[in-house]
C-alpha cells in the first residue's frame, strides 16, 4: 500500500492547484495557507492510514476526522477539550461562522477581505474536496471522477466574479487534473510489469514511451486550446443587453472586452448586482469646483449586434501624461462652456477603467499604464485597476440651449464613423413607433426630444430593478410594451429608438451626484451607478439624455435641453444649470464621429495641439529604420575611438642614463603603469588594424604573426605604398607587446592606424570604401559570432532544463517507491 502514497501526493498537489482561482476571490493569499495545511493533513493521515493496511473506508473517516480536528485548531469556539477537541459549542461556532459567511457573500464586494466565515467556508470547502480527489484516484483506483469535485471549486469563483476568469488559473487547475491522469497511468503502467520498446530494448519506468508521450502532447496542445479558443473567439460573450431583440430580458446580457485578455468588463451586470445588494458602500469620492457636475462617467456600449449593445475595448488611446487630444469650443450662439477641476477617490471600484467628467483636458495622478481614447471619451488601462487610486483633472463642461441644438447640420456621407453608430437590426414595431414619435418634426433635435419625451412616467414608464419576461420574442418590443425596467434598459432603449430614426446613439455609463455635496464632497455609493442615453450632434459633440424617470434615481441631473418629461415647466430654452455634454468643435464630422473645424477658436489651456498621430508613426518607423540601418557603423566608430593610444606621456631612460617625463620617443620604459598602458596601446592598435583589413575584405590568417603579416601587406596591391610602414610600425608593436620585457612607446601608433586605414581606403573600389563605412564586416561577422553563441548556449540550457524536470517527473518520482 506505501508504492500509492506518490500518488496520493499528486492528489493533494491537483487539489491545490484546482483551488488556485480562488486567488482572484480573495484580497490576499491567507486562504491559501489555511488550505495547503488542511490538503497537507488530510494527505498525511490518508498515507498513514495506508500504511497500516487500512480499508478505504478508514481511511474516509480517518481524513475526515483529521479535517474536523484541523478547523476546530484554525477556528476555534474557546470552548473546546484541549483546544484540540470539538464540542457541542465548536459546532454552533461553525455554524454561526457559516451563516456571517453567507452574509458576507451576499454583501461584500469581491476581492474579499481575510473574513473568519469566508476562510471557514474555504478551507472546509477545499478539504472536503482533497477528501474526495484523494477518494477517487488513490482508494477507488477512478482518477477521472476526481475531475468533479475539482470542478466544484473552480466554479466558485466563475460564480462570483462578474467579469469571469482569465486563462491562467483555467491553466493551473487543468494542468493539476492532467498530472493526477499521467501519474495513475504510469502507476499502473508500473504495477503491470516492464516494459519494452518494439526493437525489444529494455525501457527504464520513468521513461516515456513514444504512446505516452503522444498522449500527453494530445492533453497539453487541448488545454492550450481550450486557453486560447476563448480569446480568438469573441462572440462567445454576448452584449451588455442579453438576448436585446431575441427573447431575452432587456439589459441582463454580458458585456465584451475591455482591457485585454481576461479583463472582461460586464458593466450592465455590475450595475444590477450592485444596485439590487441589500447594503450600500462607498464606491467613489468626488471633489470639484463645478458647483453643479453633471453625471461621472467611465464606460461607454455603441456597438448593436443581434443579441444588443455591447461595450467594446478601446482600439486605442493617447497615453494621459503625453497630452490630450485638442478642445475646441463650438462657436454657436447658445453655446458656453467652462472650465474646471475634480479631485478622484476610488475607494472600492476595481476596474480598468477611470471615472471622470467630460469634456478632459488635463489629467495628474495617473500613470503610463492609463490612456484616453478620444472616439469615447474613456480613460482606460490594459493592465491596471483604478480602485484604490487618487487623481486629479481639469475638463471643460459645455452646455447648450435647445436652440442651439436645433441648428445641428446633417452627418456628412463621407463619416462612415459617425453612419456606423447609426446602425441597429430592423424591428417592425420599433420603426412603426419612430415614424409616429418624429411624424411633423424636421431637425434632429426636435425627433430626439419627441423619442426623450415619450418615456414619461405619465405614459405609464416605471422604474423597477425586476422585469418579467414578455412574449414577444424581442426584448426591445417587450420593454416598451410593458414600460418597466432599470436605468440601463431606459438607456438603451433610448439609444436604440434614436439609431433607427437615424441618429448616432450610444448607452453611457457612471454615477449621479448621489445624496449631494457634504463636506465639499460628494460620496458615491453602488446604488448611485447609472446609464443614460449620449447622443451625436454633428458640431456640437456627443450630447447625454436620460429617459430614466428622475424621482426614480437619486441624484439625477434633468437639463433644459433634457428637462424631466413629467415637468412641462422645465422645458424653457435658457442655458442650463447643469449638464456636460461630451462637446467637440464645429464644422465637419471627423472618423467616429469626433466633430472637427481647425479654424475654430481653441479654449487656451485646453490641452496639448493636435497632432497627426499617424506622422508621428511614419517618422517613428523611419527614425528606427535609420537607427538600424548606422547601428555597425556607429559601433565600428565607438571602437575606433576606444582603442586610440592613450599614453601620451611616458617615463623613459634616456641614453645618459637619465630619466624623463614626455613624449615617449626612448627605447626603455620605466613606469610599470606605462608599461601596462604601453601594451593595451600596441593590443588595441592592432586589432583595429586587423579590422581594417577585415572591412576593406583583406585576408586576415589568425595563424601568422604580427611581423608575417606586416610582410603580406607590403606585398599587396590592396594596400597603398605609403602606408606600409605604417603597417610596420604597428606590426613591431604589437609583437613587441606581446614578447618583449619593455614595449615599444605607444607614440605614433594613433596616426599609424588612421595612415593604413587610409592606405586601404585609397585603393579599394568605391564598393568597398561605402561598405567599410555603411556596414563595416568586422562589427557584422562579430555579431554574428555573438548571436550563435547565445543560442548555443540557450539550446543547452533548455536541454538541461529538461534533463532536470525529467529527473523530476512523476514517472520517476513513482519508480521510488517501487524500487524500495
Amino acid at each position: 500500500m506505501s508504492q500509492r502514497h506518490p500518488l496520493a501526493m499528486v492528489a493533494g498537489a491537483a487539489t491545490l492547484l484546482a483551488a488556485f482561482p480562488l486567488t482572484t476571490v480573495f484580497a490576499s493569499f491567507t486562504w491559501l495557507f489555511y488550505t495547503a495545511i488542511a490538503v497537507a493533513i488530510v494527505v498525511g493521515t490518508a498515507m498513514l492510514v495506508r500504511t497500516t493496511r487500512g480499508p478505504v473506508w478508514a481511511q474516509v473517516l480517518a481524513m475526515m476526522a483529521s479535517l474536523l480536528l484541523y478547523l476546530t485548531l484554525a477556528f476555534p469556539s474557546g470552548q473546546e477539550f484541549g483546544r484540540l477537541i470539538p464540542t457541542a459549542a465548536t459546532f454552533r461556532h461553525f455554524n454561526e461562522l457559516l451563516v456571517v459567511a453567507g452574509q458576507q457573500i451576499r454583501d461584500e464586494a469581491v476581492p474579499v477581505p481575510d473574513l473568519d466565515g469566508l476562510l471557514l467556508l474555504t478551507t472546509a470547502g477545499v478539504g472536503l474536496v482533497a477528501v474526495l480527489v484523494d477518494l477517487a484516484a488513490v482508494g477507488i483506483r477512478r482518477p477521472a471522477l476526481a475531475g468533479l469535485p475539482m470542478l466544484a471549486i473552480y466554479s466558485v469563483p466563475v460564480a462570483v466574479l462578474p467579469e469571469g476568469l482569465s486563462v491562467l488559473p483555467f491553466g493551473f487547475a487543468a494542468a493539476g487534473y492532467l498530472w493526477l491522469l499521467v501519474s495513475d497511468s504510469v502507476d499502473r503502467v508500473r504495477r503491470f510489469g516492464r516494459r519494452f520498446t518494439g526493437e525489444g530494448r529494455d525501457v527504464d519506468l520513468w521513461e516515456p514511451s513514444p504512446l505516452s508521450a503522444a498522449g500527453r502532447r494530445l492533453g497539453v496542445v487541448g488545454v492550450v486550446i481550450a486557453m486560447l479558443l476563448p480569446l480568438a473567439l469573441p462572440g462567445m460573450t454576448s452584449g451588455l443587453l442579453d438576448r436585446f431583440g431575441g427573447g431575452g430580458g432587456l439589459g441582463d446580457g454580458v458585456g465584451g472586452g475591455l482591457g485585454g485578455p481576461g479583463a472582461a468588463v460586464n458593466l450592465t451586470a455590475m450595475l444590477k448586482d450592485n444596485l439590487v445588494r441589500d447594503k450600500a458602500f462607498d464606491m467613489v469620492r468626488v471633489s470639484t469646483t463645478d458647483p453643479t457636475p453633471y453625471y461621472l462617467r467611465f464606460g461607454i456600449a455603441d456597438q448593436v449586434t443581434k443579441d444588443g449593445f455591447v461595450n467594446r475595448a478601446p482600439a486605442s488611446g493617447v497615453g494621459v501624461n503625453r497630452g490630450l487630444p485638442e478642445f475646441v469650443a463650438p462657436a454657436i450662439p447658445g453655446v458656453t462652456s467652462q472650465r474646471y477641476v475634480a479631485q478622484i477617490e476610488t475607494v472600492n471600484f476595481d476596474m480598468r477603467l477611470a471615472p471622470v467628467y467630460q469634456q478632459l483636458v488635463t489629467t495628474e495622478g495617473l500613470d503610463t499604464s492609463w490612456f484616453f481614447d478620444a472616439s469615447t471619451n474613456q480613460v482606460f488601462s490594459r493592465r491596471a485597476s483604478i480602485t484604490g487610486k487618487s487623481y486629479k483633472f481639469e475638463f471643460v463642461r459645455a452646455s447648450f440651449t435647445q436652440a442651439a441644438l436645433r441648428t445641428a447640420s446633417q452627418i456628412p456621407p463621407t463619416d462612415t464613423g459617425a453612419r456606423e453608430l447609426t446602425a441597429v437590426p430592423p424591428v417592425q414595431e420599433v420603426s412603426e413607433l419612430v415614424a409616429e414619435l418624429t411624424e411633423g418634426r424636421t431637425t434632429q433635435y426636435d425627433k430626439v426630444r419627441a423619442i426623450y419625451d415619450h418615456f414619461d412616467p405619465r405614459k405609464g414608464f416605471t422604474y423597477s430593478l425586476t422585469t418579467e419576461p414578455g412574449t414577444s420574442g424581442n426584448a426591445i418590443v417587450d420593454f416598451l410594451a410593458a414600460k418597466k425596467g432599470f436605468c440601463v434598459q431606459y438607456a438603451a432603449a433610448m439609444a436604440w429608438l434614436v439609431r433607427a430614426a437615424g441618429y448616432p446613439a450610444r448607452v453611457a455609463f457612471g454615477f449621479t451626484r448621489g445624496g449631494g455635496l457634504h463636506g465639499g464632497v460628494y460620496t458615491l455609493t453602488n446604488y448611485n451607478l447609472h446609464a443614460w442615453t449620449e447622443v451625436l450632434f454633428p458640431g456640437f459633440g456627443w450630447v447625454p439624455f436620460d429617459p430614466t424617470p428622475t424621482g426614480s434615481v437619486l441624484g439625477s441631473v434633468p437639463s433644459s435641453w433634457a428637462p424631466d418629461p413629467s415637468n412641462p415647466g422645465a422645458g424653457g430654452d435658457e442655458p442650463p444649470d447643469v449638464g456636460n455634454p461630451s462637446a467637440a468643435p464645429t464644422g465637419s464630422i471627423g472618423p467616429g464621429g469626433l466633430p472637427k473645424d481647425p479654424g475654430e477658436e481653441t479654449i487656451p489651456g485646453a490641452g496639448a495641439p493636435a497632432i497627426n498621430t499617424w506622422w508621428l508613426a511614419g517618422a517613428a518607423v523611419v527614425a528606427f529604420a535609420i537607427a538600424l540601418m548606422l547601428a555597425p557603423a556607429l559601433r565600428r566608430r565607438g571602437l575606433r575611438r576606444q582603442r586610440r593610444a592613450q599614453a601620451d606621456q611616458v617615463i623613459v631612460l634616456g641614453e645618459d642614463g637619465s630619466t624623463t617625463v614626455g613624449a615617449a620617443r626612448a627605447n626603455v620604459i620605466l613606469d610599470a603603469t606605462a608599461i601596462a598602458t604601453a601594451r593595451r596601446d600596441a593590443h588595441n592598435a592592432w586589432a583595429e588594424l586587423l579590422d581594417t583589413m577585415v572591412d576593406f575584405d583583406v585576408v586576415v590568417d589568425s595563424a601568422e604573426t604580427p611581423r608575417a603579416t606586416a610582410d603580406r601587406l607590403s606585398d599587396l596591391p590592396a594596400l597603398a605604398p605609403s602606408a606600409r610602414g605604417h603597417a610596420g610600425l604597428l606590426a613591431s608593436a604589437e609583437e613587441r607587446a606581446r614578447y618583449a620585457k619593455m614595449p615599444l612607446p605607444p607614440d605614433g601608433l594613433n596616426e599609424a592606424v588612421r595612415a593604413t586605414r587610409a592606405g586601404f581606403a585609397e585603393r579599394a573600389t568605391r564598393r568597398q570604401r561605402l561598405t567599410a563605412a555603411l556596414m563595416p564586416r568586422s562589427v557584422v561577422l562579430r555579431w554574428r559570432v555573438a548571436w550563435v553563441g547565445w543560442v548555443s548556449r540557450t539550446v543547452g540550457a533548455a536541454g538541461r532544463a529538461r534533463e532536470a524536470l525529467v529527473v523530476a517527473s512523476p514517472r520517476r518520482l513513482l519508480t521510488r517507491g517501487s524500487a524500495r
